[in-house]
This record gives structure tokens, sequence and C-alpha cells, in this order.
């Protein structure tokens, strides 16, 4: 079964899942309505949007102000400026817009050319605590432009509140080099050698049986069974039919996730059988130099993860899924070669595939 998500359907279900949930929590009723395009705003709507969420930051504390800002017609009208009082400095210290975005616009029946939107605003933000956090929160903001001119944009209601994801910055001792006796791992392949840093601290079991599986040659003389280049390469056994053989724990162990460590280009990670809590031998090594805005978008990732991962690239969409117990600090040379294999429909290498010829536990040796 492979490791790798299905990009498609997964960034579909997130989508279908928002879009459910607010048409679920949305208080007010579009079924009179026709929607005429997504993603497509009039000259103007995006920036004035934004302004109109800037000025809701500065007055939100506001009553008074926040008055003129919603429409006078909202059926949801009080429980806007409720929550637009949360934007005072009692539970924060501090606010930072991200990003503003007209996401849908519907046209409303009886109204004139001018007063026909109603706009779907994705408002997402930083709050900073006052225990020096930082919390991420994506919420959805129902606007109505009621004229032509920019002031003339009103808020109708919060159709999604995000309860918020902490993305206080995190420890990124993963990409550092390995420290002088630490303990490594070497990956000799008939292309080359692949050298590791381990994460037994975070991660205990999970290295405990792959170094054990490693020592005790199950790895040797294997292939890489699935390369997919420009995302990873995959070894271990992928014939789906776990036996007690497959792991030292059994025939799975539990996952063992870390807040400190990502899916950067080069991580070692654990393959699985496509839910939760079912490690074995798999593992993989991501290999992909970019990374898509998409992908960062929907991690609510600690915001220095988030700058690592444009300037080394990865996988954002696998944390938090698959564990990741390794980096490699040299030899990804040797990880691009492999993953540039041609390969059959099932990506798997169809010519001379290269092999691992053993997996040596070690410790780094001091620089001269």
């Amino acid at each position: 079964m492979p490791i790798f998500l299905c990009l498609i359907l997964l960034f579909t279900a997130v989508r279908f899942a928002s879009a459910h949930a607010m048409e679920q929590l949305s208080a007010h009723d579009y079924t009179g309505e026709s929607q005429i395009n997504q993603f497509w705003p009039r000259p103007g709507d995006v920036r004035q949007a934004a302004d109109m969420m800037a000025a809701f930051i500065k007055n939100a504390g506001s009553p008074a102000e926040m008055d003129k800002m919603v429409a006078k017609d909202s059926t949801t009208r009080e429980d806007f400026i409720q929550y637009a009082k949360g934007f005072g400095l009692d539970y924060y210290k501090g606010f930072k817009i991200v990003s503003t975005s007209v996401e849908k616009l519907y046209n409303v029946k009886g109204y004139d050319v001018f007063n026909n939107y109603r706009a779907i605003v994705k408002f997402k933000y930083l709050c900073y605590t006052y225990d020096n956090k930082t919390i991420e929160k994506t919420d959805y903001i129902g606007m109505a432009k009621r004229g032509k001119l920019p002031t003339d944009w009103k808020f109708w209601g919060v159709l999604w509140r995000d309860s918020g994801v902490d993305v206080s910055d995190a420890s990124l001792f993963q990409l550092e080099p390995p420290a002088e006796g630490e303990e490594i791992c070497v990956m000799r392949t008939t292309a080359g050698a692949i050298k590791f840093r381990l994460f037994p601290e975070q991660t205990p079991r999970t290295v405990r049986n792959f170094k054990t599986l490693a020592e005790n040659g199950y790895y040797d003389g294997t292939d890489f069974p699935r390369v997919i280049n420009d995302f990873m390469i995959q070894g271990g056994s992928l014939d789906g039919v776990p036996t007690s053989g497959d792991c030292i724990y059994g025939k799975y162990f539990e996952d063992e996730f870390s807040r400190d460590l990502f899916n950067f280009r080069g991580a070692l990670c654990m393959g699985n059988e496509g839910v939760p809590n079912t490690n074995g031998n798999q593992f993989y090594i991501v290999q992909c130099n970019n990374v898509a805005e998409a992908y960062l978008d929907l991690a609510s990732l600690p915001l220095n993860a988030e700058t690592k991962y444009r300037e080394v690239g990865g996988c954002p969409y696998l944390d938090m899924r698959y564990v990741v117990f390794g980096q490699v600090f040299e030899g990804m040379e040797i990880v691009d070669r492999i993953a540039a294999q041609k390969t059959d429909e099932n990506d798997k290498p169809i010519d001379d595939s290269i092999r691992i010829t053993g997996i040596e536990v070690t410790t780094q040796e001091p620089e001269y």
C-alpha cells in the first residue's frame, strides 16, 4: 500500500469539508442566490476587501465603528459585533493580518448590478498571546457591497470561526549537522552512500526499530521498490501483508510525532499502511526540492518551519501523518540519483535498480 497521499483526493476532501462546514454554520440563507463564478472578483474587489479587513482590525474594539461597518439588514448583525469585540486586547496583546482573499462571489436575485454581490472572504491572521505564543487563525467572513464606492462594502456575518493553531517557532535542530560523537546511520547503496542523523530522543521506538532491522541485515540486498522523482524514494517491504517479522514489535507499532520534526527535503520517515499507528519496516526519504504555497497555507506550520520549507523544499502535507525520525546530512545527490530511475506504472524501477548493500550504525567522526 503506498505511503504517499493521493493529493488530489486529499485537497478535494479538505475543500469539500470546509465548504460543507461553512454551509452548516452560516446563519445567512444562500438558497435564494445563484452563484455566478468562483475566484473571479471584480477589479479592485480584492484590494477593497483587504482594506476592509485592515479597518476591521483597527476598529474592532469600537462598537460605534463596528455599527457603521456591519450591514443594517444582516440577520447576524449583533453576533458579528460580538465577534469583533474578541479582537480587543483582553485576550491577545496584538494581531497581524497574514492574508485576505475573496474566495467566492454570489449573485443575489433582486439587486442591481452594483448591489448583487455577496463575497466570502478568507481572513487569515496571527494572534500574539501574553504568554508569548503565536496563534494562527483562518476565519471566513461574509461581506456585501451595497453601492459603487469602496466604502459601500459592509460586513454580513461570520461563516466560519477558527479555533486556532499554535504556530509559535519550533526548534529546527533537524537540519543541523551531527555533533562529534553523535550516533549516525550510513546507508550504503550500489549508487553510493547516504548518511543520516537519527532522532532517538523524539522518536525512541521508531529509531530502535530501524536500527535493529538495519543491524540484523533486514534491508541488505533490497532495492527501492517505489521511487517518484521530485517527491520521495521508498524502501522496505511493500507487499501490504504485515507479518510478525516486519518490525521488532510485531506487525505494527504506534506513531511518534514531534512538533519539531518535519518532512523537509532529506527527511527519513516511516511509511505506513495509510492509517495511523501502522508502522512496520517501510521508510522513505523526501526528495523534492520545492514546496507549493497551497500546501503551506493548509498546513498551519510553525512560522519558522514554513520559512524553512520555502528554503529547502519538502512535503508539508505529510507532517503529522508519517513519522519523521532522521535527516540526510550527506549524500542527497545519491538520493536524487535513485529518484531519477526509470519506473513502470507502479513507480517501480524497471532497469538495473539501485540496491541497498548494507546499513551501518556508527558515530560521527571529528572534523580536522
